[in-house]
């Protein structure tokens, strides 16, 4: 047959945290070649059943598994009985069950804890063992089998570790004599098996089979059975090994296995539980060293299949007990895989798979021998998605986090997560820590890596072949898939839809773990993971808070540590301490590898970096580890202390005024007690704790409301009616509980918890809670059955248990015992217990008596006459001491007792020779020598002679003659007068220890002393198991062994005794702490005391410590004789008890409690919803653009939620989240409660962003704060200095505190700290002008975060959803205008403007002449290109003048048509005209001056090649400004308002830009170099000419002022271009001086050399008379005119040289002479 073979073995890595507790673990997933299973087994040792019925035609057992024939009817021939009653009076036949049939499998489901009954018949006739086999498919309970009903006799699973299969076998061995092994249960049976499963949780769903095989019942021949060495006991095949061992005792057994087979190990528990540890190779093996371990309590079972070998056995008992096991071959074995569908769940697979295989790293082994242990290493459930978290891991059972997690289903489950055939999966883990603190690493990933699974031979292949081969594995890698990534995330969806309405705390919590649990999924770790990789983190040393064990058990300083050793528990606190530790920090988002990997870059970058920056807050999401806890203590602490409206006024009256306000204000006269109205004391009860409890319990409790008033106390009040068997003299007379152990042993042992009226009950810690015994339950001791045979009898003093003792000693019911009867005394009423004058017999003589002096408890005194001489009769209500005395008739003291073996009245009768010499004292039981008067003669008498002297013992140490036989005892010493009562009598609450009714320990005799050890000595105990009990003052031993001060002292401990007075009482201090839940099982909340000082108690962090009082004194009272009328009563009798629908203090709790924990539900939902709403949305949108198909789909608005919380009126609290704070007073809410969300508002909405256009930006716009904050006129009056906050809110707060982070620097710009409120849908936030505003420091230190400041400020919350927003701001923000530009860009702009002006107005001016001249003039000339000139740099000059005056404004920063008209058009013209002037020196130096031909209709080409370059330029802005306009940017926002994107330049905007400015730089560079060149060529013309008249030096000088000007000019204005668009400077000081120098200067300079003025009084000269030689104002003033217009004729142009040609004048259009040189200018 093929053996089982190994396809794939791996592991991975993966973190979770859970319930604010951070944990890392490696996950193996072993994938076989075909399916495993396991047996169960039931396997008896061989037993011979010697009553086996001889005929097995009748059937005589008992058969109660038949509602309807209960017992079923038997044959007449039966002769034993079936008892319809049964162990501790149940009634066998009432109630109900369900009957069950063997070998058939059942489910059930449990709701609300009910507790499932079930019967089945056993087998009548046969000797057959029982297997019984109870599988938890979802939540836990205990399982209990035997033949009674009674839990208490019952073989049983566990009570507190439930996590387990309930596996029995039940074997007629297992019955033993009790006279050889002492057990309390009653197993096996051929009458009825009575079965029940309790729920430990509310909602539990089970599976339950039956089975059974005959016993064999061979004789095992034991005689060759050889032990391994001499400390082992051999073990025989079908042996029956029973055995007795004391606490931790090892008892070695070997076992030789002689034969391949099958074995069943039988371990049954009858007692205590026992460990078996078991092993092939090693002799003793222990837990370290063991390779099977069988620690289940209690019983254990298991089948090997095995090879010829030893087995060595260790058996070791937690406590002294008898036990008994054995190994067989003769069984049943019943086989089962891992996916049986309707009988298998997650849970129940992962348990069933608990101790089937081990690690082994290279040091050690680990193991889980049971659930509860199952940790660091843990087998799971095989499944496709291997959760570690379900079940509920170990590690949270011993986790203070496990008090509030009742985990019943699995969240990842169904399609999502199903089972994963032929697979073995196991956990391991690596670390924890909750949040930063209790840090605790158990493995590295890589040691974990290299080590090996070991199987136990305890699963099979599908051919029967046991699995024992070791696996290692290899590193697995979890990609990140999206589909799968969205079913996680939808189920996380729909499980926070369902947390949102959830109330109840343990629904709650199990709908909170299982949204942890989800986050451990491959689909969720792989796309962490993924997103993880897109971070560069950083690894730091910070100084954290961690408040854990730093020490190895090996190490010197584990014993002393507190946060090591339990022992120094008592001691120490464990306190945080601030240890370096390298924690992993978010540093930046890693730009490259977002671009590869994602889509949409900026969107995903955004949301990486919130990502990076919520996992280090999601610690900051944690509820404080005690806050639940004071929640819930506070409400308590309200219920203890309103019980204080039971108790009356006084604790004992007079008189009916001394119980004015109680009941009904009377005053019974024979308890001296204020008799109660239940009706009128409960209402007040409610009254107060509605009025004391905190506002948050109480809108709960009234179910959103917090008024207090009597119509809601009645309403209250009858909600809580439950009909009740009541009393008619104590409050107490009731139905009530008592906390205690079923296990029988814990009543002689365990103090009394009696008289709880609800669970709120206040006991006396004492070592039986420590975990010394199991079963304790909240017991109802009530009346309410039977409740009429209650009551008192008013002439009768009844026992508190309902029965009488009359004058012979016969015991009867006080209601038999209380028949009708005539009597005279006094009756505070009809339902009291009467004064009765048994002196007066008659109705007579009571008449007579008339008056009568009342006495407290039915004394009286009928010789007093007078009131005075009555109230004088008083007694105190307690002793004013104690004195020791004889336990002898009359006190009698100093007699010789005669203390022998076997003394007895006859004994003593035999020693009364002479007669007199001895006397049998039948008080004390003791005999008497009468003949001796003085201690020696009696000691002279003989061995056993004691002289007794009582009246010489001190108060603490009487007894005697020794702790056996005390012949002394306490007399109380009766206080004389009022004074003395009242001065020195009282009684201290200490007194409860040295009682024996309350200790239940009658060892001591009431009042002595008991000797104190310190508490703790015994880790996990507050004293000694089964030897020491607990006091506030130490342990003290169970039994009398310390007789006195001296013995107590010597040994090393202190002597106690009871305190006496009221400054003993109270001077004795101590820690109260509250008791762990982890260790000690009580009612919740309740107190035990420790041996810290003051210091050290109120120094312990993060604990409910006190330092306060152990005891408390209760003042003694004077009951003065009261003086009353004497009456005849006639026909009193029994008065019973009645019932009545009360007030139900147990149901009142619970709801009160329930409230208190809907306040803890809400910090837990809070929780959850801060945790996951910061990182699903951020991972969401990371995995879908990273994983998935990216785009805008991939990142929505959203506003993450922080978390909720519930202020309350009355009540200040704080709600905190990783970047602030929100803190309410208790006058922030008006009344009652509000709910209040609370969610992120992330300030990189309100980034600024500054407009491109195609314009050089020469004009430098004042640049927006990047998260400016405007007001009405859209000035920028402050920043955001953080993230804010929405609060969503239903009617506002009053008030609130709110402290929010904040970065950046608070300068001079705006030095006013503010908030802003953003209410609905304004676009901006607006300042509060808050006029309580501070910073402070968050708390950073203790965590790993760094310090960080905050700003506060006392706010009113708006109702609605405003949004908050730490700022700072200017002074008188309101009245702020919009500035674009600052006060010198707008000084040098308007200066701009001023100086273009000017020029403009020049220009406008030289029109207006040209035009004079043209239009108006009587010589008309043609129109010149001069003209045009002047006119276009005009244009140019004015449209400039324009834009700076209007530019200040801003009206031009939104507006593109404005930039091209007002920015890039006069560009054009500027280029346009100084290329007219160029055309013109050109046409000079290459036609004119050169004789050209070309110089033919010059005036045509001189236009054509002025309109070519323009048409080129002008189409060349037409198609830049086109270009630039149709292809702008229209970015697509993924992010939705996550982020703004800027509006930027397309690329071919940038390319349009980038051309245009090189375009513009080319032209600027040509036309410098072109002034510079035909500028100088024309200057060095004119000076070689050969002039003869007019000025030749004004010529050059013009020439020399253009050339300068426009190439300078020019040559500048391409440096300048390049500098505004590639250095991209935006100085507006830069800007003035360069617009100066390439427009203004070169603009300027062309109206100077063109200046028509000049040309209009020359045209004046010239129609003036001349002489030949010209005139002198003709010659300097006038130029000859270079160029014609197009109507001149050239043809004189070849024959002229070029001095002549430079001075003819073409402006004549008929003239064809050579004209006499002119000095007109104006076509230079």
């Amino acid at each position: 047959m093929k053996c089982i073979q190994v396809k794939s073995s791996t592991i991975v890595k993966k973190e979770v945290n859970v319930l604010g507790v951070d944990l890392s673990y490696g996950l193996i997933d072993i994938e076989f070649d075909q399916d495993i299973y396991k047996y169960d087994s039931l396997g008896c040792p061989n037993y011979n059943c010697t009553d086996i019925p001889t005929n097995n035609q009748i059937d005589c057992t008992c058969d109660y598994t038949d509602m309807d024939e209960c017992p079923k009817i038997r044959d007449s021939s039966c002769a034993n009985q079936c008892n319809s009653t049964g162990v501790e009076g149940i009634e066998l036949c009432n109630g109900e069950w369900t009957t069950i049939e063997f070998d058939k499998q059942y489910n059930y489901t449990s709701i609300g804890g009910k507790i499932q009954r079930f019967r089945v018949k056993a087998d009548s006739f046969g000797c057959k063992g029982v297997f019984l086999k109870v599988t938890p498919l979802e939540g836990y309970g205990d399982t209990y089998i035997g033949s009674t009903p009674s839990l208490t006799y019952q073989r049983y699973s566990s009570e507190y570790k439930p996590q387990r299969i309930a596996l029995f076998n039940i074997c007629p061995s297992d019955n033993w004599d009790k006279t050889e092994h002492y057990s309390y249960t009653l197993s096996w049976t051929r009458d009825t098996y009575f079965i029940n499963v309790v729920p430990q949780s509310q909602y539990f769903k089970f599976s339950l089979i039956l089975h059974s095989n005959n016993v064999p019942n061979a004789t095992v021949d034991t005689s060759n059975c050889q032990s391994a060495t001499p400390d082992h006991i051999c073990i025989t095949t079908g042996e029956i090994i029973n055995n007795v061992a004391e606490a931790y005792e090892p008892q070695y057994y070997s076992f030789q296995v002689d034969k391949s087979n099958f074995y069943y190990f039988n371990f049954p528990c009858m007692y205590q539980n026992v460990i078996y540890y078991m092993s092939n190779s090693t002799e003793k093996p222990t837990e370290l060293d063991s390779f099977w371990q069988l620690s289940e309590d209690f019983d254990n079972y298991m089948v090997l299949y095995l090879e010829p070998s030893i087995i060595y056995i260790t058996a070791i008992p937690t406590y002294s007990t008898n036990y008994t096991f054995s190994i067989t071959t003769e069984g049943d074995r019943y086989r089962y895989s891992f996916y049986e569908s309707n009988f298998m769940s997650t849970q129940a697979g992962a348990i069933s798979l608990v101790n089937t295989a081990r690690l082994d790293t290279s040091n050690s082994y680990y193991d889980g021998p049971t659930f509860d242990t199952s940790d660091p290493f843990t087998v799971l459930y095989p499944q496709t998605n291997i959760n570690p978290l379900y079940p509920v891991p170990s590690f949270f059972f011993h986790s203070t986090k496990f008090d509030y997690l009742f985990i019943y289903d699995d969240i990842i489950k169904d399609s999502f997560n199903s089972f994963k055939p032929k697979s073995f999966q196991a956990s391991v883990r690596l670390s924890s820590s909750v949040g930063k603190n209790d840090l605790v690493k158990v493995f590295d990933f890589e040691t974990v890596l290299n080590s090996q699974i070991q199987f136990l031979s305890n699963i099979f292949d599908e051919n029967d072949k046991p699995i024992n081969i070791r696996v290692g594995f290899i590193e697995k890698e979890i990609e990140c898939d999206n589909d799968k990534f969205q079913q996680v995330l939808e189920l996380i969806e729909d499980t926070e839809k369902v947390l949102f309405n959830v109330s109840d705390i343990d629904e709650l919590n199990n709908y909170r773990y299982g949204l942890d649990s989800l986050t451990i999924s491959d689909a969720w770790i792989g796309c962490s993971n993924k997103a993880i990789s897109l971070l560069q983190m950083e690894t730091v040393t910070k100084n954290i808070s961690i408040r854990s064990c730093q020490y190895s058990s090996s190490d010197p300083e584990y014993q002393t540590d507190p946060c090591c050793s339990p022992v120094q528990t008592y001691y120490k606190c464990c306190n945080p301490s601030i240890i370096p530790t390298e924690i992993t920090q978010f540093v930046s988002v890693n730009q490259s590898l977002v671009g590869e990997q994602c889509s949409s870059e900026d969107c995903t970058s955004s949301v990486l970096s919130d990502y990076g920056s919520s996992l280090a807050g999601i610690d900051d999401c944690a509820v404080p580890s005690t806050e639940p806890t004071r929640l819930e203590l506070t409400s308590i602490t309200v219920l203890r202390d309103c019980k204080s409206k039971l108790m009356p006024p006084t604790t004992f009256c007079n008189s009916d005024s001394d119980c004015n306000g109680y009941g009904d204000g009377k005053c019974n006269l024979y308890s001296r007690t204020c008799l109660p109205n239940f009706d009128s004391i409960d209402f007040q009860y409610v009254k107060c704790v509605l009025s004391n409890l905190s506002p948050g319990t109480l809108f709960s409790l009234l179910e959103s409301s917090t008024i207090v008033n009597d119509d809601v106390v009645t309403k209250v009040f009858n909600n809580h009616l439950k009909e009740d068997c009541i009393g008619h003299n104590d409050i107490n007379e009731r139905s009530t509980y008592t906390w205690g152990s079923r296990v029988a042993y814990s009543k002689e042992q365990c103090y009394s918890a009696n008289g709880c009226l609800d669970g709120s009950c206040l006991t006396h810690h004492d070592t039986c809670l420590d975990s010394m015994f199991l079963y304790w339950d909240f017991r109802l001791v009530s009346h309410f059955n039977n409740c009429s045979n209650w009551g008192i009898c008013p002439y009768l003093s009844c026992l508190d248990n309902g029965t009488y003792i009359d004058g012979n000693g016969i015991l009867e019911s006080c209601e038999d015992a209380c028949v009708s009867m005539d009597f005279c005394g006094f009756c505070t009423n009809e339902d009291t217990k009467c004064h009765v004058v048994t002196e007066l017999s008659n109705q007579t003589s009571c008449q007579n008596q008339n008056q009568i002096c009342l006495l407290p408890n039915g004394e009286y005194d009928l010789s007093v006459t007078t009131e005075s001489d009555c109230n004088s009769k008083g007694r105190c209500s307690v002793p004013c001491g104690y004195e020791c005395s004889s336990i002898l008739a009359n006190n009698e003291d100093h007699y010789c007792a005669i203390i022998q073996v076997g003394m007895n009245s006859t004994n003593c009768d035999k020693l009364n020779d002479p007669l007199g010499t001895t006397e049998w004292s039948t008080e004390a039981n003791v005999c008497i020598l009468r003949s001796a008067t003085d201690d020696q003669q009696c000691t002279s008498a003989g061995s056993g002679y004691i002289w007794m002297d009582c009246s010489s013992m001190i108060e603490s140490e009487c007894i005697g003659p020794d702790a056996q036989i005390s012949l002394c005892s306490l007399k109380p010493i009766e206080c004389q007068s009022e004074e003395e009562c009242l001065a020195a009598a009282g009684t201290c609450s200490d007194e409860f220890y040295f009682n024996q009714v309350t200790t239940r320990n009658y060892n001591y005799p009431n009042g002595y002393g008991k000797c104190l050890f310190p508490h703790g000595r015994f880790s996990g105990f507050s004293c000694k198991p089964y030897s020491q009990q607990d006091s506030p003052n130490g342990c003290y031993p169970l039994t009398l062994e310390y007789l006195s001060k001296t013995s107590c002292e010597d040994d090393g401990g202190v002597w106690w005794i009871p305190a006496r007075n009221q400054s003993t009482c109270t001077s004795q201090m101590g820690c109260k702490i509250l008791e762990s839940t982890e260790t000690v099982n009580n009612l919740p909340f309740n107190y035990q005391f420790n041996e810290m000082d003051e210091v050290l108690c109120e120094g312990c962090m993060d604990s409910f410590n006190k330092w306060t009082n152990k005891f408390d004194w209760t003042p003694a009272t004077w009951l003065p004789g009261v003086y009353k009328p004497i009456i005849w009563n006639t026909a009193k009798s029994f008065i019973p008890n009645d019932i009545e629908s009360v007030f139900n203090y147990q149901l009142f709790y619970k709801s009160v409690t329930k409230a208190a924990k809907a306040q803890v539900a809400d910090l837990f939902r809070s929780e959850a919803y801060c945790r996951m709403e910061r990182l699903q949305s951020n991972l969401n949108s990371i995995t879908c653009s990273c994983s998935g198909d990216g785009g805008s789909q991939c990142f929505t608005a959203s506003t993450p939620l922080l978390g909720q919380t519930k202020p309350c009126s009355g009540v200040s609290s704080t709600f905190s989240f990783d970047y602030g704070k929100i803190q309410f007073t208790n006058d922030s809410i008006s009344q009652s409660c509000q709910s209040l969300s609370i969610s992120q508002i992330s300030r990189e909405i309100y980034t600024s962003a500054q407009k491109e256009s195609l314009a050089s930006n020469f004009v430098s716009y004042k640049k927006a704060d990047k998260y400016g904050v405007k007001n009405d006129n859209d000035a920028i009056i402050g920043t955001l200095l953080g993230d804010g906050i929405m609060i969503k809110s239903q009617d506002g707060i009053n008030e609130a505190t709110v402290c929010l982070e904040i970065s950046g620097e608070n300068g001079s710009k705006y030095p006013i700290l503010d908030f802003a409120i953003q209410i609905d849908d304004e676009s901006t936030p607006t300042p509060i002008e808050s006029k309580e505003i501070f910073t402070q420091m968050s708390n950073g230190t203790g965590n790993g975060k760094d310090e960080v400041l905050m700003l506060c400020s006392i706010i009113t919350i708006e109702r609605g959803n405003p949004i908050y927003f730490p700022i700072n701001r200017i002074d008188k923000w309101e009245d702020e205008s919009k500035q674009v530009f600052d006060s010198t860009s707008r000084a040098l702009m308007y200066t701009l403007g001023a100086l273009f002006s000017v020029v403009s107005i020049w220009g406008l001016f030289e029109l207006c002449l040209i035009g004079r001249r043209q239009f108006f003039s009587s010589e008309k000339r043609n129109f010149q290109l001069t003209h045009l000139l002047i006119g276009v740099v005009t244009l140019f000059i004015t449209i400039r003048a324009i834009y700076f005056f209007i530019m200040p404004s801003g009206n031009l920063s939104d507006s593109p048509i404005a930039d091209y008209i007002l920015v890039v058009l006069p560009t054009f013209i500027y280029f346009t005209a100084f290329n007219i002037l160029l055309v013109l020196w050109y046409v000079i130096v290459f036609l004119v001056l050169k004789k050209n031909k070309s110089t033919e209709n010059l005036s045509k080409r001189l236009f054509t090649i002025v309109f070519v370059i323009n048409a080129f330029l002008y189409l060349l802005f037409v198609a830049i400004v086109l270009v630039f306009q149709y292809t702008k940017s229209d970015p697509t926002n993924d992010c939705g308002s996550r982020i703004v994107i800027p509006i930027e330049s397309s690329t071919p905007q940038r390319v349009v830009s980038i051309v245009y400015a090189v375009i513009q730089a080319l032209i600027s560079l040509i036309m410098g170099a072109a002034f510079i060149y035909l500028g100088g060529r024309l200057f060095i013309v004119m000076r070689s000419t050969n002039i003869k008249v007019g000025s030749k030096s004004n010529h050059q000088r013009k020439v020399f002022t253009l050339t300068v000007a426009c190439s300078i000019g020019f040559l500048l204005h391409c440096v300048f271009v390049l500098i505004l668009v590639a250095g991209n400077v935006n100085s507006m000081i830069f800007s003035f001086i360069g617009l100066i120098i390439t427009e203004i200067v070169p603009g300027f300079s062309i109206l100077y050399c063109f200046e028509q003025r000049a040309r209009n009084i020359n045209t004046s000269s010239d129609n003036s008379p001349t002489n030949s030689g010209g005139s002198k104002n003709r010659n300097s003033t006038k130029l000859s005119t270079m160029i014609s217009d197009s109507r001149q004729n050239s043809n004189n142009s070849n024959s002229n040289s070029p001095s002549e040609y430079s001075n003819n004048d073409f402006e004549s259009p008929n003239n064809s002479s050579v004209n006499t040189p002119t000095s007109n200018d104006e076509q230079l």
